[in-house]
Parts: C-alpha cells; structure tokens; sequence
C-alpha cells in the first residue's frame, strides 16, 4: 500500500465491514508514500463483495448510496453474494475463471478499472422476488 499509485478497497455492506474500510482509506491517504512526499493523492475505490440486493431492499444490509456515502468513494464493482466464490476458494481456482455471476461481475469490475464504460449489474434486487414480497406485505393487516 505505501508505494500504490490506485487502490481497490474491498468491503462488504455490514457496518463493521465499513468501519475497516474507513480506517484503510485514513492510512493510505495519510501514509503512503504520495501523501508523505506531496504527490497528488492515491486513487482509490470500492469494490462491494457479498452484496445481495434483496437483503439491502430489506434494510438487512447497507445499501450501495450507504455504503458510497459512508466511504467517500466511488464503486468500481459489486460482486454479489455466491456459493461459487466458496467453492473455488477451496479448489483454489479463480473465480473469475468460471461462468457464475460472481466471476461476471468480476471481469466487469477489471475491464471498468482498465478504463472500458461497462454497467453495474446484480445492483437490483429480483423483480420476481420484490413482487412476493409486495404480495405477501399486502395481505398483512
């Protein structure tokens, strides 16, 4: 970190996830070697990993404009919640290298930070699943 000249923050949308990322952003704004020697500031962003849209529309987790705002950066990626991440963590395999929408939204992520205007997806939650809920929440009461 202290050499970097771009930095990608990895965070997840919980609060405690946030907090670490804020104290990173302190660090390398005010130790690296740029900020030491008066050199134009590292640029940093976000990546959200472990985002699930449909838990954020729920209020079970932050939602992205929190997370943005509570940061003071711009999202590179999202790549959202998945069982595939785990298990090519284990077979200690790439994710990217598979067909899953992790390894999608980590190509898009790459192919953004090379500069390439590709839209965010896995940002919405499932139409299908918004629909049940407004469903079910109507028939409370």
């Amino acid at each position: 970190m202290y050499f970097a000249d771009e930095a990608i923050l990895c965070t997840n949308p919980e609060l405690s996830s946030c907090r670490d990322s804020d104290k990173m952003i302190g660090f390398i704004a005010s130790k690296s070697y740029r900020s030491e020697n008066q050199m134009p500031p590292v640029i940093q962003r976000l990546l959200v990993t472990r985002y699930d849209a449909n838990r954020a529309e729920k209020d079970e987790s932050l939602h992205l404009k929190d997370i943005e705002e509570l940061l003071g950066l711009p999202i590179l990626g999202v790549i959202p919640e998945s069982k595939s991440v785990l298990a090519a963590t284990n077979l200690g395999q790439p994710v990217i290298m598979g067909t899953c929408n992790a390894s999608v939204a980590y190509r898009d992520m790459v192919n953004r930070f090379l500069g390439n205007s590709i839209d965010m997806k896995f940002t919405k939650p499932d139409s299908a699943s918004n629909f049940l809920s407004r469903l079910f929440a109507s028939g409370k009461g």
